[in-house]
C-alpha cells in the first residue's frame, strides 16, 4: 500500500489485482488453497479482525436485507457465514423477526455476529426527542430478533455530515453501549467521503458500514478516506460489492449477470486488506453458493480477470455513486439521488418495500412527484447512470402508484 494513504486511478485499479496475483502463487501453498467445495475443503475460511472491536470474522457475510427463506441463514452458518446483518425497517421488521427465530432455533447465538440498524430521519425532532425514539426503535429491533443485545448497531443511513453529528442518536448509541444492548456502534453511510471524515474526527464509531464496488474504481478519493477510517481503528465492512445486486438495470436487457462477475466483483471488494468483510445481500441458494465460494480463496480465475479487464462493465452497470452531483442540473431542485436509489431496490433487488420506503424518505416536494411536470428530464450523471430512463421506469412501477 502507498505510506501516504493517497491512491491514483491506475493504483486503485491495480493493485487489488496485484494483491490477488499474489494470492494465486499463495494458492500453491498451504497458505491460501482453492477449492471448489466449501464444506469438505482443507482450507480455512479466511478472518478478518474487525478494527479495534477485536470480532474475528470471515470475509464474507451475509447481508439478510433481501432474504425471507429461513433456510437461507440455516445454509449460510453451514457455509461459514458468522456475521448476519439486517434493519429495523428491513420487511417492515420481518427481517429481523426471521433472523432471531433462526438463530434461536439453532441455538448458535454465542458464535455468531449480529448487526442491525436503527435510521433517525427526523429532524424536526430536538435531540432528547431523537434520543428516546432511537433506544426505542433499538427496544424493538431486540424484542423482534428475541435477544438481550445485538452485537453491531449501526446509525442507519447516515448521508451528511449533520446527521453523523446529530446529538441524539449518538447520546442513545453510546448508551445503549454503556447498557449492554449493543456490543459495538456504528454508522451506514452512501456518502463515503464526508461521513467517513467525520466518524474518524468524532472518533465514537466502532464499525462502518460503506459502498465499495468495482464502478467505484476511480474514486480515489473515497479510497483514500476508507483506508484512512480503517487505519484510526474503525472496522469496515462492505457493502454494494456487487454493484446492486445480480439483475442489470435496464429491465429490457437479459436479466441475469453472469456468475463468474458476481465473485469477480466480491473478491475485488474484498482484496481491499481495509475491508475486514462484506455483505453481499444473497436471497436464493445459487447465489449463496457463488458468494461463498470466495471466502476460502480471494485468488481471481482467469475468467475473472478477463472480466475485471472489461471496461464496459462499469458504464453497463450504471450504479449511482450518490455523489449529489446531478442535484445541480434539476430546475426543481429533485433529490435524485434518493430515486436512484429506489430504482436499484425496485429493479434490481426486486424489492418494491424498500423502494417504497426510500422513495418516501424524499423532502417534500423533491421526489418522484416533482417530475411529473417534466416532458423530458435535464439532469446528466457525471458518470454513467441514464438518470431519464430510470425515473421513466420508476414512475411506471407499482411503488410509484402507491406513493400518489
Amino acid at each position: 500500500m502507498n505510506n501516504q494513504g493517497k491512491w491514483n486511478r491506475r493504483e486503485f485499479i491495480v493493485k487489488p489485482i496485484l494483491w490477488a496475483g499474489t494470492a494465486s502463487v499463495l494458492a500453491k501453498t498451504d497458505l491460501l488453497l482453492a477449492s471448489p467445495s466449501l464444506e469438505t475443503s482443507a482450507s480455512p475460511v479466511l478472518q478478518r479482525t474487525l478494527g479495534k472491536t477485536g470480532l474475528s470474522l470471515p470475509v464474507v457475510s451475509m447481508g439478510v436485507m433481501n432474504a425471507d427463506v429461513p433456510g437461507l441463514l440455516r445454509r449460510a452458518y453451514e457455509l461459514g457465514i458468522r456475521h448476519f446483518d439486517t434493519a429495523a425497517g428491513y420487511q417492515n421488521g420481518r427481517n429481523e423477526e426471521m433472523v432471531g427465530r433462526v438463530i434461536k432455533e439453532m441455538g448458535v447465538r454465542e458464535k455468531v455476529v449480529i448487526a442491525t440498524k436503527q435510521p433517525s430521519r427526523n429532524h424536526s425532532q430536538s435531540a432528547a426527542e431523537a434520543k428516546v425514539r432511537f433506544i426505542e426503535g433499538v427496544e424493538g429491533s431486540l424484542k423482534r430478533l428475541q435477544m438481550d443485545h445485538v452485537d453491531i448497531l449501526y446509525h442507519h443511513a447516515v448521508d451528511s455530515v449533520e446527521d453523523a453529528r446529530a446529538e441524539g442518536p449518538l447520546e442513545a448509541l453510546q448508551s445503549l453501549k454503556k447498557d449492554g444492548k449493543t456490543r459495538f456502534i456504528g454508522l451506514s453511510t452512501h456518502k463515503t467521503v464526508d461521513v467517513l471524515s467525520e466518524a474518524i474526527r468524532l472518533n465514537l464509531f466502532d464499525v462502518g458500514l460503506v459502498m465499495l464496488n468495482y464502478t467505484m474504481a476511480h474514486d480515489a478519493g473515497m479510497l483514500s478516506t476508507i483506508e484512512r477510517a480503517a487505519k484510526s481503528g474503525m472496522g469496515i465492512v462492505a457493502m454494494k460489492t456487487q454493484a446492486g445486486g445480480t439483475v442489470k438495470p435496464d429491465a429490457k436487457l437479459p436479466k441475469e449477470l453472469p456468475t463468474v462477475s458476481q465473485t469477480a466483483l466480491l473478491k475485488w471488494a474484498l482484496n481491499h486488506e481495509f475491508v475486514t468483510t462484506a455483505i453481499p445481500g444473497f436471497s436464493t441458494y445459487e447465489h449463496l453458493e457463488q458468494d461463498c465460494s470466495v471466502a476460502r480463496n480471494l485468488a481471481y480465475t482467469h475468467e475473472e480477470e478477463r472480466f475485471l479487464a472489461d471496461k464496459a462493465f462499469a458504464a453497463k452497470a450504471e450504479f449511482c455513486q450518490q455523489c449529489g452531483e446531478c442535484r445541480k442540473d434539476c430546475p426543481r431542485q429533485v433529490d435524485i439521488p434518493v430515486l436512484m436509489r429506489s430504482h436499484m431496490y425496485a429493479v434490481q433487488y426486486r424489492n418494491i418495500g424498500m423502494a417504497r420506503e426510500m422513495l418516501a424518505s424524499a423532502t417534500p416536494g423533491r421526489g418522484l412527484e416533482a417530475c411529473g411536470a417534466c416532458e423530458s428530464c435535464l439532469v446528466t450523471c457525471r458518470n454513467t447512470v441514464q438518470i431519464g430512463r430510470k425515473i421513466a421506469q420508476l414512475k411506471a412501477l407499482p411503488v410509484a402508484q402507491l406513493l400518489t
